[in-house]
């Protein structure tokens, strides 16, 4: 028996609604997951860029930044927003065959220099076997003379053959790694598969796992150090607890605030960890050559005293003065993710024991 088809009269305005309400998520869902391109000098104007078109969408307010202005009867630009979605895409598309081509270039590139490798692998033991053989000749003769002058010529033949032999493996390995760190960058920045915590601004905990995974597999092909540092607001939960949430959401805005300005390099990671809680991913650094930045940044957050009332930094007398903890740790060649964190969160443990306001190394 076949359906009746429903006889219900569809309210216009109601789908329309609808239509908004789903194209505005549509953006706003754009402005989570996007990823920054190489021309994009700050990596959130795309992102401000789709919360201003979301708006527009929704109920007609202007979008200073795509070039629309409010309209007082409600009207929307939508040859405008198609143009913004439809560039976009295609920006992303060539962004991404790019990326695709580069990785292409560097995998060929690394089996270049591996059977070079394998080459020069080859005349060093044909060196080898020669010298092997000379001497074999100069015993079965019998004539001392004649094999201490073989042994000689076989021992300068194996040295100068290993010796340019390992020279090249330097020149080779060299050439792998500047090649390598292009796609280890890429790695670093690979913004798709990050968000954006929604309080901070900076990384969430899904971006920093996929961000250290990443560090800790490539890091077989290219052995540079790698340092990770837990950072912990001291007394937040008194303070929370004293001045209410707000204020509390706002502190961990300054808070991530003053790690942007001190973690200043562009393939350093900050992301809020959980609570209270940041961690920051700092590539081709020793836990030792660390100490500056995060010196810099506990000494940021002290001497900025925070006001509790208007939940803005400041230089007010009556300002709350916030310090936070922090621990660091180097990279291992045999750590997991697990590991790695449970040793940076054990130096933090150790800083809050030793009185807050502080750092400590693994």
């Amino acid at each position: 028996m076949s359906a009746k088809r429903s006889t219900e009269t569809i309210d216009p305005l109601s789908l329309a609604d609808g239509a908004l309400d789903t194209l505005g998520c549509v953006f706003q869902t754009l402005s989570r997951e996007s990823f920054a391109l190489d021309t994009e000098v700050n990596v959130h104007e795309f992102s401000e860029n789709c919360l201003e078109i979301a708006r527009h969408v929704e109920n007609g307010a202007a979008a200073p930044n795509i070039d629309i202005e409010e309209c007082e009867t409600g009207s929307r630009e939508w040859g405008k927003v198609r143009r913004f979605f439809v560039d976009r895409r295609k920006q992303e598309k060539s962004y991404v065959a790019g990326r695709l081509n580069d990785y292409r270039s560097i995998v060929e590139q690394f089996m270049l220099g591996l059977r070079d490798i394998c080459d020069s692998s080859d005349a060093t033991e044909r060196t080898v076997n020669q010298s092997l053989e000379s001497i074999e000749n100069a015993i079965s003769i019998g004539s001392l003379p004649d094999v201490r002058r073989v042994l000689a010529a076989a021992v300068d033949d194996v040295s100068e053959a290993f010796d340019r032999q390992k020279h090249e493996y330097e020149q080779q390995i060299a050439g792998l790694n500047e090649r390598m760190s292009t796609l280890r960058e890429d790695l670093v920045a690979a913004r798709e598969e990050m968000q954006l915590d929604a309080l901070t601004n900076v990384y969430n905990r899904r971006a920093f796992d996929s961000a250290i995974q990443r560090h800790i597999s490539t890091r077989i092909i290219l052995p540079q150090p790698i340092s990770v540092v837990m950072i912990d607001v001291d007394n937040f939960k008194s303070i929370n607890d004293s001045y209410g949430h707000t204020t509390g959401d706002a502190l961990l805005r300054f808070v991530a605030d003053c790690l942007t300005r001190s973690f200043v390099r562009k393939n350093d990671l900050i992301a809020r960890y959980g609570g209270d809680e940041f961690v920051v991913i700092l590539p081709d650094t020793t836990a030792h050559n660390s100490a500056t930045s995060i010196r810099r940044f506990l000494e940021s957050v002290q001497s900025t005293p925070f006001n509790a009332e208007t939940d803005e930094p400041g230089a007010d007398d009556d300002g709350l003065v916030v310090s936070c903890s922090a621990g660091c740790t180097e990279v291992h060649e045999d750590d997991t993710v697990e590991s790695l964190v449970g040793r940076a969160d054990g130096a933090l443990y150790r800083a809050k024991e030793s009185g807050r306001n502080c750092f400590r190394i693994d």
